[in-house]
């Protein structure tokens, strides 16, 4: 589909990704219909895989990249921004990554506001915010726990007919899934998992960052 005329130069999408879904991928496709380019920002790179973020920002910028048409993959620029513990300095480095547009053409972030963990959306001065509806019924995969992603964690075996995943990036899933990287991190989420289930009776509520 031809971009029109009067679109933004430039969208980004920003995300973890950790995996990338068919959730990221209708947003994805919805930037591509309205910028000439998109810049996907990997967060939490440069981080050690655990199992919150098992995959390296190189992974997942191959499985987006084996999402998307051939037509469409040179549109498309996937750049990693590690994570800050302050927001003002994390934009700026969001705002740094994106590679050098023309002077005076508009940019636009695509996002969809999901709850409150989706209010950095507005924190970019001079983008454009286009806000999108849900993205289908899977832009939230399961996850078996907190303790990981359900990449991690699934609830069943992966495999090409995944319900949550792009058929690449299920195929990708599945032989990683034999890798020395997922053995190690499915015994630290087992670990991990035993060790909030023996916390689940205290009298302070745990404390789940995910």
């Amino acid at each position: 589909m031809p971009v029109p005329h009067h679109a933004p130069h430039t969208a980004v999408l920003i995300g973890r990704f950790q995996p990338f879904h068919l959730g990221h991928l209708a947003l994805l496709q919805q930037a591509l219909q309205t910028a000439q380019q998109v810049v996907v920002v990997l967060g939490s790179a440069f981080q050690a895989r655990s199992p919150k973020n098992p995959f390296t920002w190189q992974e997942r910028a191959t499985l987006i990249r084996s999402s998307l048409p051939a037509a469409d993959v040179a549109r498309v620029h996937c750049v990693p921004v590690r994570d800050y513990y302050d927001e003002p300095r994390w934009v700026q480095a969001v705002m740094a990554a994106v590679p050098q547009v023309p002077l005076g053409v508009r940019v636009a972030l695509v996002g969809h506001f999901k709850d409150d963990s989706s209010n950095y959306l507005a924190r970019f001065p001079g983008w454009e915010l286009l806000s999108l509806p849900r993205q289908g019924d899977f832009d939230a995969p399961p996850r078996a726990s907190c303790t990981g992603t359900w990449a991690i964690c699934p609830r069943r075996a992966m495999g090409t007919a995944h319900p949550t995943a792009a058929r690449p990036v299920a195929e990708w899933l599945r032989d990683w899934q034999t890798s020395a990287d997922y053995t190690a991190l499915r015994a630290e989420w087992r670990m991990l998992s035993s060790y909030h289930a023996a916390w689940a009776s205290a009298p302070i509520p745990r404390v789940c960052d995910g």
